[in-house]
């Protein structure tokens, strides 16, 4: 449930817009209405604000000062201003006070109900990041990296499905929130890392390629990870040690003798290892590990075969499609097909001309 305020002097306005809201929008509650700039006040003061509507020209404070008071107090609620006048020093203030939407009166009903949906569908995927990255907090405890890597991957594979101009918000907001989390534990970020954090603002993003961004992301994971690594003293834990290794580079052509080095233990020592510790050789763990990720990724995308395979570092598509079929018993194709319609989803349009 998101709580509203409606900031309005003109009293059939209010009328309007709480008619609208309560019989357009669900999930809502209208905490209180101003007719003033002083009662806006008073209203932030009191209410955990998620949403507020704000007419620009209203009495003792106008609707700017409040928004400069709101946003000294709630920095993240949304605001649409509402006005009859397109001035463009108010739009310039406008945009300074990070006003999410300005709506010009007369405000159309389907143009309000959309503008209103939007906000709160960003609201509900800030809440998600928060949850999220409490979570992650959580897991760094615990030292559950495969976990956290598998997070992190769904959540950036569910922003680049986003449409409109949301994924960007969506991104950055998680990354600033991951940095934040590294720095409430003294974690420094390598300059590399910087860079690449600052390349998602212009970095293309999409279900093609997200793949992209994700590498930043399990980069600031590997740098939250590491510390509980060394503090469970995981050096002794060498399949362990492996293990987080394989999960933060399914994405990569890597070999036993990769994390062999990685491990600094000879490959046939790491294999005798992994044998005895997981009843399973290297390769088999690794082959599984990208299948599984396979799965989730035909579910969860619309993504084409050829590229899932191309980001799990198969050079031949084919050869994934044997693999896939060896370790599930169908070919991806049809498994994408059988889960999509066992959750009452259409198969995906391009199912029909992927590979396998």
């Amino acid at each position: 449930m998101y709580g509203i305020v409606i900031v309005e002097d003109e009293e059939l306005e209010r009328q309007a817009l709480r008619t609208i809201l309560t019989e357009n929008i669900d999930g809502i509650r209208i905490l209180g209405e101003a007719r003033t700039g002083t009662e806006a006040v008073a209203l932030i003061d009191s209410c955990d604000i998620d949403l507020m509507l704000v007419d620009v020209n209203i009495p003792n404070l106008n609707g700017l000062e409040v928004i400069r008071h709101l946003r000294d107090r709630h920095a993240d609620t949304k605001v649409i201003i509402t006005t009859a006048y397109d001035y463009f020093e108010t739009t310039r203030t406008a945009i300074q006070l990070k006003v999410d939407e300005y709506l010009l009166k007369p405000i159309r009903t389907q143009a309000l109900v959309t503008t209103i949906q939007s906000c709160i569908g960003q609201l509900g995927a800030g809440r998600q990041c928060r949850e999220l990255v409490g979570r992650i907090a959580d897991l760094v405890e615990q030292d559950g990296y495969q976990e956290g890597v598998t997070l992190v991957r769904r959540h950036i594979e569910w922003i680049c499905t986003q449409r409109g101009h949301v994924p960007r918000d969506l991104i950055l907001d998680f990354a600033g929130a991951l940095v934040a989390l590294a720095r409430d534990k003294g974690l420094r970020l390598p300059d590399a890392l910087t860079q690449q954090i600052g390349q998602l603002r212009t970095m293309p993003l999409d279900a093609q390629t997200g793949y992209q961004a994700l590498g930043t992301f399990l980069g600031v994971v590997d740098l939250l990870f590491d510390v509980t690594g060394e503090r469970f003293g995981y050096s002794s834990n060498t399949v362990k040690k492996v293990l987080n290794y394989i999960e933060r580079n399914l994405t990569k052509r890597i070999t036993l003798e990769d994390a062999a080095e990685y491990a600094n233990i000879s490959p046939s020592y790491l294999s005798r290892m992994f044998k005895k510790t997981l009843n399973v050789n290297f390769i088999s763990y690794l082959t599984s590990r990208r299948i599984e990720l396979a799965k989730e990724t035909l579910i969860g995308t619309e993504r084409p075969i050829t590229a899932i395979s191309q980001e799990l570092s198969y050079s031949d598509v084919n050869y994934f499609c044997k693999s896939f079929k060896k370790e599930v018993g169908v070919s991806p194709t049809e498994y994408r097909r059988q889960s999509r319609l066992a959750q009452g989803a259409p198969p995906p349009r391009e199912a029909a001309l992927a590979v396998g």
